[in-house]
């Protein structure tokens, strides 16, 4: 049986053994992933970290897991940089993303604070004026950068709400990157090419 479970591990990125803490994974001396919410809108099928998803709607970490990974990168002054994700944190209340936000924000090593979010695709909506007042409070140029990174895949999935979302976030200076899983179909008939020209306006 445990031959078989070993067979059956979908962590093929490693994860388990690069999680000092529960709600973290770090594979660089300066950069690490804090997972406050491991559930997400959409599962992905090229998700890395869909083998954590236990059902939609439903996480296992807690707050209390999230704030000891917060302390954990306080005790360690080597960390520059914080890439929130998941799941996706943008599934949270901007209550609770504010304030995981702000602890990460009090951190003085800490130069830059990574969003990872798909909502920009699957509910643009959701960028509402509470998210944009968390991002402007914390956003310090040249001292600390906020930043959001998205998941596009392809073209036919930019609306309108989307690019007025995207257009909200960037009128703060706050900059939007896109993180495309490169496949040989999305890339077919130069329709990445097409997707990186619509991202830019």
């Amino acid at each position: 049986i445990e031959n078989r479970k070993k067979m059956l591990d979908m962590d093929f990125m490693g994860e388990r053994s690069t999680s000092p803490i529960d709600g973290i994974t770090r594979r660089y001396p300066q950069i690490l992933i804090l997972k406050p919410y491991d559930s997400c809108p959409q599962i992905c099928v090229y998700c890395q970290r869909n083998w954590e998803i236990k059902d939609i709607g439903e996480a296992e970490i807690t707050r209390k897991n999230t704030i000891s990974a917060i302390s954990w990168i306080k005790k360690h002054s080597s960390i520059k940089e914080v890439l929130v994700t998941g799941g996706d944190p943008l599934t949270l209340t901007n209550e609770y993303l504010g304030e995981i936000i702000s602890r990460i924000s009090k951190i003085k090593h800490v130069e830059r604070i990574r969003i990872g979010t798909r909502i920009l695709v699957t509910l643009p909506q959701r960028i509402d004026s509470g998210f944009l007042k968390i991002l402007s409070r914390h956003h310090m140029p040249g001292k600390r950068e906020i930043c959001i990174v998205t998941h596009f895949e392809h073209a036919s999935e930019m609306t309108g709400e989307s690019i007025e979302a995207i257009t909200k976030i960037r009128k703060l200076g706050i900059g939007v990157y896109n993180q495309q899983v490169f496949t040989y179909y999305n890339s077919l008939r130069f329709q990445t090419c097409f997707l990186r020209k619509i991202l830019k306006i």
